[in-house]
């Protein structure tokens, strides 16, 4: 994705982050961003982080973009957009570190 994609973040991704985060708008159109620019994408993860988000993907089909930051999992749409979020599984954290 390039740099020039205008991020959105939808009412239940809003929703969600409250509810599973405590986090405020502010925040979460903070963490959107960050997650965007430098979280960790499909293809730059392998073993069992990569089958992790290729589950993922196939079941959140208009989730095309998927990225993790931190212990979050952000699924973006093609076109920008934050559909939802949620916390990274426990046995997939140790693996994430690896990656940064």
């Amino acid at each position: 994705m390039s740099d020039d994609i205008t991020l959105q973040v939808s009412r239940h991704a809003y929703e969600r982050a409250k509810s599973r985060f405590r986090w405020k708008s502010t925040v979460l159109d903070k963490m959107a961003y960050r997650a965007f620019h430098e979280g960790i994408r499909h293809c730059d993860t392998n073993g069992r982080v990569n089958k992790y988000i290729t589950d993922t993907f196939l079941a959140y089909k208009t989730a095309t973009n998927i990225r993790i930051h931190g212990d979050v999992v952000y699924l973006f749409s093609g076109n920008g957009i934050l559909i939802t979020l949620y916390s990274l599984p426990n046995e997939y954290r140790k693996y994430v570190k690896a990656f940064k």
